[in-house]
């Protein structure tokens, strides 16, 4: 089926107190022309007024560090906080910044977790990059991105990507993982459009006993191509959403978000959402590319840095591998190191941030507590999310269907907020905060502590000083190399932080 290009809507989609950034997206084709023109025409701007629309993207550029590497190509944007040094990129956007710009992230801040340089696909070469489908299956085939877009009915809506890494800094405070130093800014939501999995592997017809269904990247790495798998019911699943991705806010794809195309895995670790897709193949066993094995795993957290280099077997387990990402959740606002006035209006401050669950649920409460656990206070929860399911029957966004009213899983992140006296946070010591899914799976107060610093989701805390006549609001930790947080500051002292909660 052709894609239509029929009216482009948005819808209402702010977190509960950041100020709505609606701003006009630009879009290009694949082929990605220099000006990226808009895909509205005259008759839909209007439109516009109604609706707020994905951030727009600032003027990024090759910055200096990447002149001198294989990277050279990728325009970036310099607010990003490197985690690797120069290169590949691994970069977080700032906490606040992420947080401000609302329910959609712009490609500028989206996250980027590269294992190695990116790929080079110009523009004119993006209709003949090629996909193959091949393994367990009755019908293999090869298809273009001329073909997946030209023949197949797209779809578009949104997801939130989250890094199984996001807050490993924690972890590696308390002990030093075998990961970098992710602080909690490594997710981002974007409005994605392509094609389901599920209408390609009917195509293919998988054969009895196929099980999973492995991806492999055009990335090529010091052990050869990046790659995972996923089981097959999931991608055969339409309440899962899985797609083949070549548009992420209406825009072709940026070289580090998987120029030309990628696949798209709601509710899972983002490590599985592989980026520069060549390869699906469908087998009985999972996949079996170093990446998959060696990465993206929670071993036993008795089993130390050093212990994990002589047990290949135990990397091997599959059992021990992440799929679904955890329930989780941040205070964005106080931020880091912010002073508030005792005695200024108003009497009361908004805390405030963002929660996820992974699989599909959803957050169903936010929790916050003043003293250390002993109460507990509800906040109020918003999910932007479920404006999308509201779009009319047949509506397009950015050439693909909305069909999002009869989904019951969700596959993006919330934003909460509680009104909190500041007189009652002058008395207090720290804010700390837990969610629950709808599965009544909640946030544990002690830190789960892995060799490779991943899902770390213990209570979010922050340690409140009262400095004359104000309060100053302290996080855990700063993101990469940037030192500061209450963690570091107890450790250096001689405290306790084992479980990423209490303080001597």
């Amino acid at each position: 089926m052709s894609i239509k290009s029929s009216s482009l809507r948005s819808f209402p989609t702010p977190p509960p107190s950041p100020p709505e950034t609606a701003k006009q997206p630009q879009s290009s084709s694949l082929a990605g022309e220099t000006q990226r023109p808009s895909l509205l025409l005259d008759s839909e701007k209007n439109l516009l007024k109604d609706y707020p629309l994905p951030p727009q993207n600032g003027v990024k550029s090759v910055q200096p560090q990447d002149l001198k590497t294989p990277d050279s190509h990728v325009e970036r944007d310099p607010r990003l906080f490197r985690r690797t040094g120069v290169h590949p990129l691994n970069g977080e956007p700032p906490l606040t910044d992420l947080y401000n710009e609302g329910f959609l992230t712009s490609e500028d801040l989206h996250f980027v977790r590269n294992h190695g340089h990116v790929p080079v696909c110009d523009d004119e070469q993006v209709l003949d990059w090629t996909i193959s489908i091949e393994g367990m299956v009755r019908r293999p085939f090869t298809l273009s991105m001329r073909g997946l877009t030209e023949h197949y009915e797209q779809t578009t809506y949104p997801v939130t990507l989250v890094c199984a890494g996001n807050r490993r800094k924690e972890q590696n405070v308390v002990r030093k993982t075998k990961g970098f130093a992710w602080g909690p800014a490594v997710l981002s939501t974007a409005l994605w459009t392509g094609v389901p999995i599920r209408e390609l592997l009917a195509q293919a017809k998988p054969v009895r006993g196929a099980r999973y269904v492995c991806f492999e990247g055009a990335d090529k790495l010091p052990n050869d191509h990046y790659g995972t798998s996923v089981k097959l019911n999931w991608c055969l699943n339409t309440d899962k959403g899985v797609m083949l991705a070549h548009r992420m806010n209406g825009q072709a794809l940026h070289p580090d978000h998987g120029k030309p195309v990628r696949v798209i895995i709601p509710g899972q670790i983002a490590g599985r959402s592989v980026k520069w897709l060549k390869r699906i193949i469908v087998t009985k066993e999972p996949s079996d590319n170093w990446y998959h094995i060696n990465d993206n795993r929670i071993l036993p957290t008795m089993i130390t840095p050093e212990a994990s280099a002589d047990l290949p077997d135990i990397w091997k387990d599959e059992t021990y591998a992440i799929h679904d990402f955890n329930t989780n959740s941040v205070v964005c606002y106080p931020e880091h190191d912010e002073m508030v006035p005792l005695d200024g209006n108003p009497s009361t401050y908004k805390v405030r941030g963002y929660a996820y669950a992974g699989g599909g649920k959803r957050i169903t409460r936010l929790e916050v507590t003043l003293d250390k656990g002993n109460s507990w206070r509800l906040a109020s929860i918003n999910y932007p999310e479920d404006q999308y399911r509201n779009a009319p029957d047949g509506d397009e966004l950015y050439g693909g269907k909305m069909d999002m009213w009869w989904r019951e899983t969700s596959f993006c992140w919330c934003f909460w907020e509680l009104d909190v006296l500041i007189s009652e946070l002058a008395d207090a010591s720290d804010i700390m905060i837990r969610a629950m899914d709808e599965g009544l799976m909640a946030q544990p107060r002690d830190m789960y502590w892995s060799v490779m610093g991943m899902m770390n989701n213990s209570w979010y805390r922050l340690v409140i000083h009262k400095e004359d006549r104000f309060l100053r609001f302290e996080h855990p930790t700063q993101p990469s190399l940037k030192p500061g947080g209450w963690m570091e500051r107890v450790k250096n002292a001689g405290g306790n932080i084992t479980n990423g909660v209490k303080v001597d």
